[in-house]
């Protein structure tokens, strides 16, 4: 595993550089974060792994993270912004930070995911701790095929590349991450127009789940909260939570 200090070139924020702690294999980098805040830990603090036991997405479900496969971070922070921005500006942080570095096209899943070709190659997950006033930020990229073979999901999935490159390139990612990340914050009016122009799925026919009931209708925009405008029979509906999936035409 790389030290801290090899996100360095591209990481600008001193505070931040400090912060920044590298492991092997853990059980899971929000969940470390989390207890270590709790317990009265400091602020900002940032945890990359090379492999995650027991990695954890939104609603509890498990979140495969191989060795030497992928890119997982959590940050631990004292937010500055509306809350429910902070995913909105971690999934542009980080479509701007693989466009930098690959050269790759990706675009933004609502709520939290971010798809290659229709295809999920990262997630987020923000989750509060109301009590310390802080945020646990956890992002988890698909860089490049595990050893181990395709990793299960419930849904299509594929990897930002298509082989393991000679240099590592996550120490790059996450430094350019953070600071893209860093500057959204700084200027949170940018958030939702940059989101807006790399959302997924505008347009379309989706289902939404997750709701008290199922929703149906076409995506039309999302407001300036992040929450998604579902166009319906019924007039437009503001979703604030939910899973989304495409309608299947015939």
């Amino acid at each position: 595993m790389f030290e801290p200090d090899a996100l360095n070139p591209w990481l600008d924020d001193p505070r931040l550089r400090a912060a920044v702690t590298t492991a092997g294999t853990v059980t899971s980098t929000n969940v470390i974060l989390k207890k270590s805040v709790q317990n009265g830990g400091p602020l900002p603090q940032i945890l990359i792994a090379d492999q995650q036991t027991a990695g954890v997405g939104r609603h509890g479900k498990h979140f495969a993270s191989p060795a030497d496969a992928g890119l997982y971070i959590s940050y631990a922070f004292h937010p500055q912004i509306n809350r429910a921005l902070i995913t909105p500006a971690a999934g542009v942080a980080l479509q701007q930070a693989i466009a930098d570095q690959f050269g790759i096209s990706t675009q933004i899943k609502w709520v939290n995911d971010l798809q290659k070709a229709g295809k999920k190659v990262a997630g987020i997950l923000a989750e509060a701790l109301l009590e310390q006033n802080a945020v646990i930020l956890g992002t988890g990229v698909d860089l490049f095929p595990a050893a181990s073979g395709p990793l299960p999901n419930d849904q299509p999935m594929t990897t930002i590349l298509r082989e393991v490159p000679a240099n590592d390139p996550r120490p790059e990612l996450a430094g350019r991450y953070l600071t893209h990340l860093m500057r959204l914050f700084a200027n949170p009016e940018t958030i939702m127009p940059a989101y807006r122009k790399r959302a997924a799925w505008v347009g379309r026919r989706i289902t939404v789940s997750g709701t008290q009931n199922p929703l149906t209708g076409t995506i039309s925009g999302f407001d300036d909260n992040g929450a998604l405008l579902l166009k319906t029979d019924l007039g437009t509906l503001v979703v604030s939570s939910g899973t989304i999936r495409l309608v299947e035409t015939v």
